[in-house]
């Protein structure tokens, strides 16, 4: 690793466990082992230095992937493993770091804000795929795959959230069977014929 690489994940170390404003280039600079002066040679200013960790988290989430099992033999199948495979991208180094630092600053910093809705609409456009899939095998009765897309996007950004927070148990399967139950395809009611 680069120094400037090593400059980069002291960053986000720190902007995870402190938050990002209380984080100073000495703290950095003392994380990486070298001068605070020396963070000058890679970064003209700390907000360069913020702004080239946005960059390198986003290079980094542009690498993987959220595949929608387009073989399940059911939507539970579906989008469980659906949920399980981005809620593990975002547990993992470096992004769950920045995931938590977007999460603490998208209400005091545009460009945070800005991060928050990317991931976000990434995180939703692979569900709105497999519900729009799931509607087509007549597995779920939704009339607005927007709002379902909206509301299990809101489901799972939370589920991260309490993941890295290591405040609930990860268990995707209650996830996928809670948000599944609000769009099942419900039977005739025979008691009124």
């Amino acid at each position: 690793m680069t120094t400037r690489e090593e400059i980069i994940t002291a960053l986000l170390s720190l902007g995870e466990e402190k938050g990002l404003a209380n984080v100073s280039l000495a703290d950095i600079a003392d994380e990486v082992g070298i001068r605070k002066a020396s963070i000058y040679s890679h970064f003209e200013s700390q907000q360069a230095l913020v702004d080239t960790m946005i960059l390198h988290c986003r290079k980094e989430l542009s690498t993987k992937t959220f595949d929608v099992d387009f073989k399940a033999k059911d939507a539970h199948i579906m989008l469980a493993a659906l949920f399980d495979n981005i809620i593990r991208v975002f547990a993992e180094k470096p992004i769950s770091s920045f995931f938590s630092i977007v999460q603490q600053q998208r209400m005091y910093d545009k460009a945070f804000a800005s991060e928050d809705r990317l991931v976000s609409s990434m995180i939703n456009a692979r569900i709105r795929i497999a519900l729009e899939f799931c509607v087509q095998r007549s597995w779920l009765d939704i009339r607005e795959t927007d709002f379902a897309a909206d509301l299990m996007t809101a489901a799972v950004m939370r589920k991260i959230c309490d993941v890295l927070s290591d405040s609930s148990d990860w268990e995707t399967d209650r996830l996928a069977d809670g948000l599944i139950e609000l769009f099942r395809k419900k039977p005739a009611d025979s008691s009124l014929l």
